[in-house]
């Protein structure tokens, strides 16, 4: 009997010792969307031991909602925060100041001045060179990429991929479209001066119309088609490179140790490359137009569809 009343005592001290140490986090995400969730549960699943998931919040796509969920974070003793989506990292970034905080799933963030002194955050674009050099081996004599953007969307994305293909020696043609109307013209401007034709994900460019088009016209024209995503490639592209978000959430629970008031984090309002990027192949888009496709080459790509 007192070695059990022992063993549960000294149970329930090592339970509260536990709680004791643990370091709680909140979780702010800007809707109910798929992507957040299987971000958040990586996040959960990589998060040390150390720290504790203690509050989890949802805007609901409601800004002033979330600044209220802000405050209150701000006002618990949250020790860091992970804000997801752009409202989220809005929403931090106004009412948390003095809370480290990381943001994840946000498109173009230096459009919103994001991050923050207090934030870090997970960058959503691949460096271009990261994702040519896979092509040059896939594409031996790729020397020129054809580009369709919107300028009012993607002129950043096309100027950053034009400056490092430039370092690659690959030169970059562009065509401006400013409609989906313009697309099927564009392409066939570009279509005899490249050697492989390459999506930004621009919502001008690419929208449910014109993908079955872009997917046919550049195989019927012997031009590879190179996407940014793993759908783009199931639907016809010969290659993309991406990322996933359970990677990402992952990513960011390994931040958590190195943005702590303790570590002075030089971190702190900047943007973090992704740590873990894949490539994909269809290998009947490649074989159909004829890509060389050695066990060598076909390594290289850690999805085959």
């Amino acid at each position: 009997m007192k070695y059990a009343w022992f063993t549960l005592c000294f149970s329930a001290c090592l339970i509260l010792f536990g709680n004791a140490q643990a370091e709680d986090i909140a979780i702010l995400k800007s809707a109910d969307i798929a992507a957040y969730s299987e971000a958040i549960e990586a996040f959960k699943e990589a998060l040390p031991t150390s720290f504790n998931v203690a509050w989890e919040f949802d805007l609901q796509g409601d800004m002033a909602k979330g600044r209220n969920l802000a405050r209150r974070i701000r006002a618990s003793q949250a020790h860091a925060v992970l804000a997801v989506g752009l409202k989220a990292a809005l929403a931090a970034k106004l009412e948390i100041l003095d809370i480290p905080v990381i943001m994840c799933l946000v498109l173009d963030p230096e459009k919103y001045a994001l991050p923050s002194g207090n934030m870090v955050g997970l960058s959503l674009q691949i460096p271009f060179d990261q994702q040519l050099k896979p092509l040059q081996a896939l594409i031996p004599k790729l020397s020129r990429i054809g580009v369709l953007f919107d300028p009012e969307k993607t002129q950043g994305q096309r100027d950053q991929l034009e400056h490092q293909a430039n370092s690659l020696g690959i030169t970059v043609i562009s065509q401006e479209v400013h409609s989906e109307q313009d697309v099927s013209l564009a392409l066939k401007l570009l279509k005899k001066k490249v050697d492989a034709l390459y999506l930004l994900p621009d919502s001008t460019v690419l929208t449910e119309n014109t993908l079955d088009f872009l997917v046919s016209s550049t195989l019927e024209s012997h031009i590879p088609l190179i996407g940014f995503s793993a759908g783009l490639v199931r639907s016809g592209a010969v290659s993309g490179t991406y990322l996933n978000y359970a990677d990402l959430g992952r990513h960011a629970a390994t931040l958590v140790p190195r943005v702590l008031p303790a570590r002075a984090s030089s971190l702190l309002g900047t943007m973090v490359t992704p740590a873990v990027v894949h490539h994909a192949i269809n290998v009947k888009s490649a074989r159909y137009l004829e890509l060389p496709l050695t066990p060598e080459i076909l390594r290289s790509f850690d999805e085959h569809y």
